[in-house]
C-alpha cells in the first residue's frame, strides 16, 4: 500500500513547477504514518501546508511542524476540537498506593482496580498573527477523572476529577537551531479537584514551556512557578492554601518525550524536585493502532501527583485502554 501511494505521488507531482525537493522529501516522511484512508493528494495539500504555513526549509520538517499544519487547516470549523493534551479513556487499570482517607468514608473501600481518563481540548483565541508569523493565544482545558468503575459496594463513584484550565501564547523559534523546529510557550493556569475544605486540592502557577522537535521525536522542558497563597489558621477555612507542600512532591518542572515510529508512538514525562527526598514522577505510553481513527494505549505511572487528592502519595499504576488524540 505504501510503495504504490509513494508512486502515485511522484507521479503526479513530477514536472510541475511547485513540485521541489522539499515537497517530496515531507511526502515521503508523512507517508509512513498516513491513515490507510488518505490518498495521495491527501498528502500532498498537507505537506503544502505545512511548508508554506511555516516558511521553512526540508531539513526542518518534524511532527510538530506537521501537527501545526494539521491544527491549521481545521482551525476555524465550528465542527472540530482541537485537542491539547492526548486524550484517552483506560478501561481497567490497576493501582497501588491510592489514599483510602480522603474518600468520606471510614472504611477502606476503594479498589485497586479502577478505569482513568483524560479529555484535553483548546481554543485559539487570535485569528491572526499578533507579533509574528506563526505565534497564537490559546485557551486550553485537560479534564482528568479516575472512575471506581467495578466497585458496586458504593455506586460506582469518580473517585477524584481533576480540572486543569489554561491560557497561554506560543511562538516559533524559526532559526535557533538548524534540521529542528522549536517553538516557545507561557502562560497562567489553575488545576483543582473541585472539592471544598479538608478534601479540597488546588495551585495556581506561571509556567513557560520550550519544545524542540525534529523529524519524529519531540523533547519539551515546562517549568513553572507557583504563585503564592495565604495560609489558612484553620483547615475548614474556604480561603487560603489547600496545599503548602505540593511543590516538594510535584516540584517545579515537567520534562516530556515523544518519539513516533510508524504507526507506534512512545512518550515519557518525568518529573523531579531535586531534592535530597527525590520526590517525582515517571509517566510512559505506549500507543499502537488498532481501526480507523481508534488506537490502543498501555500506560504506566510511578510516583506523586497522579492525581491532587494523592499528590503526596506515592502511587503506582499500570493501565490498558484507548487512545483518541496523540501526544503528537
Amino acid at each position: 500500500m505504501h510503495g504504490l501511494l509513494l508512486m502515485t505521488i511522484f507521479s503526479s507531482s513530477y514536472g510541475e513547477p511547485d513540485s521541489g525537493i522539499p515537497l517530496n522529501n515531507c511526502m515521503k516522511q508523512q507517508i509512513l504514518n498516513a491513515a490507510p484512508t488518505a490518498t495521495a493528494a491527501d498528502i500532498k495539500q498537507n505537506c503544502q501546508v505545512i511548508l508554506s504555513s511555516e516558511n521553512l526549509a526540508e531539513d526542518k520538517y518534524s511532527v510538530t511542524q506537521e501537527r501545526k499544519a494539521q491544527e491549521k487547516s481545521t482551525k476555524w470549523n465550528p465542527f472540530v476540537i482541537t485537542p491539547h493534551r492526548s486524550n484517552y479513556i483506560l478501561p481497567y487499570s490497576h493501582a497501588d498506593g491510592i489514599q483510602h482517607s480522603t474518600y468520606p468514608i471510614d472504611e477502606e473501600v476503594l479498589d485497586n482496580e479502577e478505569a482513568k481518563l483524560q479529555i484535553s481540548l483548546k481554543v485559539p483565541l487570535a485569528k491572526d498573527a499578533l507579533f509574528t508569523e506563526g505565534d497564537g493565544l490559546c485557551f486550553a482545558f485537560t479534564l482528568k477523572a479516575f472512575w471506581q468503575l467495578y466497585n458496586d459496594k458504593i455506586s460506582s463513584p469518580f473517585r477524584e476529577t481533576n480540572y486543569h484550565p489554561e491560557l497561554f501564547y506560543s511562538f516559533p523559534l524559526v532559526d535557533l537551531f538548524d534540521d529542528s523546529y522549536s517553538t516557545l510557550s507561557a502562560g497562567l493556569e489553575h488545576e483543582s479537584n473541585g472539592r471544598t475544605q479538608l478534601l479540597s486540592r488546588s495551585w495556581n502557577r506561571i509556567f513557560a514551556v520550550y519544545t524542540f522537535s525534529k523529524d519524529n521525536y519531540l523533547i519539551s522542558f515546562r517549568p513553572w512557578y507557583r504563585i503564592p497563597e495565604d495560609e489558612k489558621s484553620n483547615p475548614m477555612e474556604a480561603s487560603g492554601d489547600d496545599n503548602p507542600d505540593i511543590e516538594d512532591y510535584m516540584g517545579n518542572f515537567e520534562l516530556r518525550g515523544a518519539w513516533k515510529y510508524g504507526h507506534q508512538e512512545i512518550t515519557v514525562m518525568l518529573r523531579n524536585n531535586l531534592k535530597s527526598t527525590n520526590y517525582g514522577a515517571i509517566e510512559l505510553n505506549y500507543s499502537f493502532p488498532l481501526w480507523a481513527r481508534l488506537r490502543g494505549v498501555v500506560q504506566y505511572f510511578n510516583g506523586y501527583g497522579e492525581s491532587l487528592i494523592d499528590y503526596n502519595h506515592r502511587v503506582e499504576r499500570i493501565g490498558i485502554g484507548f487512545l483518541l488524540t496523540n501526544e503528537i
